[in-house]
Formats: C-alpha cells, structure tokens, sequence
C-alpha cells in the first residue's frame, strides 16, 4: 500500500442550500435520472470485498480504481436564467446528507457541441465522485473532484446504461471538452472552486500495478480499491456490484456514539445545593456503539469504543458535541474497537453522514474482518482474473459502448 497522506475529508465549499431552495433543485435531479418522486440522495453505495469476490471477479468484468480517502459528494451543472432573459451556468455539490450547495464561481464546461462558441456551456449534467485535498511537494493543496461515474450528461440519463458508457460520456461530454477548449485557445485554468478530474479506470486484473504504480504517486489519502461492474446499471442506494476493497487495518464502521453516565461528585460545603451533580470532567462509564437497524432505529453494537485516559482528555479538549455523533471506528489486533484518527490525532467524525452504518453493512465489514482478502491474495488472483476476461472477449461478451446522438431538451440555452 502507498505512503499514507493526509486524508481528512475537506469542509465543501460554497453556500449551503436551505430545504425551501433545495427543494426545487431535488425534483429536477430526480426527473432528470428518471426518478420523479424519489428526491432521496441518489449515490450508489458499495458493498464490502468478501472472499466469493474473487470468483466474482472471474464471472463477470469489473473495471478498479483506488479508493480516495476524500468527501463522497454529487456534482450537479445546471443553468439559470436571469432577469434579462440570458443563460448563465450554476454549480452545486450534493452530499450524503442530500444537502445542496451552490459552489461561486461555477464550473462552465464548455458544450461538447459548439466548444468555441463563448455562450455555450454544458449543464442537466450530475457526476458522481470524491472532493479530496491533493498535497504537492511544496505543502501547496488543491481540491479536486475526482469523477467516477456520470449519472446524467447534457439532459440524458445514464443511470440505466453500463458503466462502459457512463464513463464514455463522463469523458467525451465533460472531461475532453474541458481540455480541449483550455488547449486549443491556450486559456489560463479559470478561477474556479476546486478542479475536475476524471478517476484513473483500470481492468480488475491490474492489480499488481495499481499498488506498485499508481497508489505511490498518489496526492491524496487511499483506503483500498474500489471494482465496478461494467455491464451493470447505475443502483440508487446499495449496490452488490460495486465492490470495496480495504486492507485488513483500513476496515471500518461507522458508528453512532453514545456516551454514559458520568460519575456523581458531592457538592462542596460552600455551594447553597448540597445534591450530588454529575462530574462532566471524569470519564463516562461507557462509550457504546451503536448500529443502525432501519427507520431510525439504534441497538447497542456488542462491543464499546475503547477509550484511554489520554483519549478522554484528548475528547475534552475538542469542546465539541460527542454524544451522538458518527464516529469511524476499527477493530485493533487485540480485539479492541478503536476510533480511526486523522492526521491531528482526533476522532475522523463522520458528520458528512446523516445515520450510522445499516446493521447489514456492519455484519458484511465484520466478515471481511474475519475472514480478510489480504493484499496478497488479490495479487495471487490476478492471472486467473486476466484469463477469464481475455475469455470473455474472445467469447463475444464484450461489446463497444453505442453512443447517444439525443438532442437537448432546452436547446435555447445554447442558441440551437
């Protein structure tokens, strides 16, 4: 595994959206993936790399990327129209919390159409990703959007489509005409929020590479792999064909906290009530964990957090909310759930998630800690991986994306 480097989620930018004015933007997401009615966060969810993924991975071809250690996070182009009649792009980011935030100055992607026309701009676009700090040699970062996946491209919905073509129209509707124009007309980078970068796809049976090649030259935080079927559609919420893998030591669950009693300490003679009050300086008498059952439901995992002294007085200092907030834990060699620290040593808070892991992604990460696909085993599984594949071309499984020539529904903001 590569060097880890600084891998605190950043905050998102921009301006958060309240539900009044989100409200409108979420129904258009929605009819735009087909989805009217559903205004829930639409992002995918994977599942957790288990040991019948190795044959898994011989059955069917997946495409594999790392796992960025960043802030899982939709971007949405849209337009707007101002009061003189004109239209003018706008940019917003969604998070897993389904809040909307409108990100200044937007992103105008030139329309693959007309890339030199100056009025043109690409929107009814949604990406899926992850916003990450990348760290340069000379401690300078920047925030980039790594894209992996295209739900929706220039009002056309890809959620139905194979990932072979969601990714087709991430590059040719996105990522090339952004290039191109800054190419050919020599233009500066714009002034823009953060940068826009496609994700590195590789075919499952790179593995030796991705660890050796890729994952050392890395900017940013990894965790692990992710593979994705690339004949299977885009599944709002779960999906069993998007597989994530981490190392033994990276496996995490995201808990609910929820602290104890505090010991009870008598009042001094000098104080006018004499009752006992609790001592919010001492340690609680537990620190439970707690997992989410469904319509929020919460029940006591079977194990608590592990907490030192040093941890208590570490969690003080934050002065900062504890109770009931999503931590980030892992199992230690000795058995012990401990949280997971960023860089600074504190707790890697998981405020960016409206509720805790479903009890059935806890039991999937609990059988990945039990019985773990090691690094090495992956490595051992790549020639079996890259002859079923080979197989599958050779057996005419594989096919070429077709590509979509579907018109704009709006076709005046562009002038056609």
């Amino acid at each position: 595994m590569a060097a880890h480097k600084s891998s605190a989620p950043p905050s998102i930018p921009g301006f958060q959206l309240s539900n009044e004015d989100a409200a409108p933007l979420k129904h258009q997401v929605a009819a735009l993936i087909q989805r009217e009615g559903n205004t829930r966060f639409p992002g995918a969810q994977p599942v957790s790399f288990a040991r019948q993924h190795v044959a898994e991975l011989q059955q069917r071809e997946y495409f594999m990327c790392e796992k960025t250690d960043g802030l899982r996070c939709l971007l949405f182009f849209n337009y707007v129209e101002s009061e003189q009649g004109s239209f003018e792009p706008v940019t917003f980011l969604i998070d897993r919390k389904n809040n909307y935030y409108e990100v200044k100055p937007p992103i105008r992607v030139p329309y693959h159409g007309a890339l030199f026309q100056p009025e043109a701009f690409l929107y009814a676009t949604i990406l899926d990703g992850e916003l990450v700090n990348d760290l340069y040699p000379d401690g300078s970062t920047k925030l980039i959007f790594y894209a992996f996946d295209c739900l929706a491209a220039d009002s056309e919905n890809y959620t139905d489509k194979p990932l072979s073509k969601r990714l087709w129209a991430l590059k040719e509707r996105v990522i090339k005409p952004w290039h191109t124009y800054l190419t050919q007309t020599k233009s500066l980078m714009p002034l823009v929020p953060f940068q826009v970068k496609e994700k590195e796809q590789q075919s499952a049976y790179h593995i030796s590479y991705v660890f050796d090649q890729v994952m050392p030259k890395l900017k940013h935080g990894n965790d692990g792999l992710i593979f994705t079927c690339k004949d299977t559609k885009y599944e709002f919420g779960t999906d069993p064909h998007i597989l994530k893998w981490k190392p033994p030591h990276e496996n995490t669950i995201d808990f609910k906290l929820r602290l104890g009693e505090f010991p009870m300490v008598d009042a001094s003679p000098e104080d006018d009530d004499q009752s006992p009050y609790p001592d919010y300086d001492a340690m609680p008498t537990k620190f439970e964990l707690l997992v989410n059952h469904g319509n929020n439901r919460y029940r006591p995992f079977s194990h608590r957090l592990s907490i030192t002294p040093q941890d208590w007085e570490m969690l003080k200092g934050l002065k900062q909310r504890l109770d009931g907030r999503i931590i980030e834990c892992y199992r230690d060699t000795d058995g012990r759930w401990k949280f997971k620290k960023d860089d600074d040593g504190t707790p890697r808070w998981r405020d960016d998630k409206a509720d805790a892991n479903h009890v059935s992604t806890v039991e999937s990460v609990l059988g990945s800690i039990e019985d773990p696909v090691t690094e090495q085993d992956l490595r051992s599984s790549e020639g079996a991986i890259k002859k079923a594949v080979k197989q599958m071309h050779a057996g005419g499984q594989y096919q070429e994306p077709e590509h979509s020539n579907k018109r704009r529904r709006i076709e005046d903001v562009n002038g056609h």
